[in-house]
């Protein structure tokens, strides 16, 4: 375990506040945190995995998550909802699957001409109900989307939901390929969210695919010393960050390691999702896309929000 000092995005005064209270000097996290609804992350979980259940690629099960899906983003008051159909081969044959994206516009006159993408994937292994890999990242995202939708940003996000991950990323590398290279050039920041939700599984890592940190796990560890607990970093690829690492977009994997027992089994189910880890995630990673999306601190480098050193560190891979 090596320990690395960093300048990273935080707000003076909140380096030392590990538990989450809020106050005055806690008030722009508030602003995301207080309105996450952990109830409504398990409902999204539980109808994912229950209720549609196992979501393999190119099934009709896909289909009627796309769809509810694109009913949630609608419902939330999202005008631009994006379904990508994109084609892959397996097993010699060609599978259709499907991205759905839903983008929050930055406020008028706050344009950043820059953009965040929040992740997860919507698809499980064809034999499992994938509850925590992934409805678990799929139930943040949603919940994450409806509380940015009302919120004031200067900054784009892009909440996508990708598909055929379990195949072999071919949803993020599909959605990476259709990028064009301003657009690419404008992504600041790519967080994603995967098997964030086993009771059994260890402690929320984040992983980038060179190993090394980056604007995500720098605004990660900031957001976690704010609002929860340090998280460290490590270095792994096999999740939908990959594609945006080798566009050279700053990306990383949220995601708890060790992993638990389920991990692509019949008995991922709904029965070992824990509700408080869920949470934790979902405050952690909005805390930091708030951190640099919102109106009067648009942008990095443009960012009023002073730097303050946080310890954080790099944790050998335990999967």
């Amino acid at each position: 375990m090596v320990l690395v000092l960093l300048m990273v995005w935080t707000t003076p005064g909140l380096a030392a506040n590990h538990n989450g209270n809020g106050g005055s000097a806690h008030a722009f996290d508030n602003k995301i945190i207080k309105k996450i609804d952990e109830d409504r992350i398990y409902e999204h979980v539980s109808h994912l995995s229950e209720e549609i259940g196992p979501r393999g690629a190119g099934t009709e099960a896909e289909l009627e998550t796309v769809d509810y899906l694109v009913e949630q983003f609608e419902n939330y008051g999202y005008e631009e909802v994006n379904v990508q159909e994109f084609t892959f081969l397996s097993g010699g044959k060609e599978v259709t699957s499907y991205n759905v994206e839903a983008v929050k516009e930055p406020k008028k006159n706050h344009d950043s001409g820059q953009q965040i993408i929040i992740g997860s994937h919507h698809d499980s292994v064809p034999w499992g109900p994938g509850a925590n890999d992934d409805a678990s990242g799929t139930g943040v995202l949603l919940e994450l989307a409806r509380v940015f939708s009302k919120a004031p940003t200067g900054t784009t996000v892009k909440f996508v939901a990708f598909g055929a991950e379990e195949y072999g990323l071919w949803g993020s590398r599909r959605y990476a390929e259709a990028m064009s290279e301003a657009e690419a050039e404008q992504t600041v920041a790519m967080f994603q969210l995967d098997m964030v939700g086993s009771a059994d599984a260890g402690d929320l890592v984040m992983f980038t695919a060179d190993g090394e940190q980056n604007t995500v796990t720098d605004l990660g560890a900031a957001a976690g010393s704010r609002v929860s607990e340090l998280v460290p970093y490590s270095e792994l690829g096999r999740s939908d960050h990959v594609p945006f690492h080798n566009l050279g977009i700053p990306a990383a994997l949220f995601i708890h390691t060790p992993l638990e027992p389920w991990y692509h089994t019949e008995e991922d189910l709904i029965d070992y999702i824990s509700k408080e880890k869920m949470l934790d995630v979902a405050k952690i990673v909005g805390s930091a896309v708030y951190q640099v999306a919102r109106k009067d601190t648009p942008a990095l480098e443009r960012s009023a929000v002073a730097p303050v050193p946080v310890d954080y560190y790099y944790e050998e891979p335990n999967l």
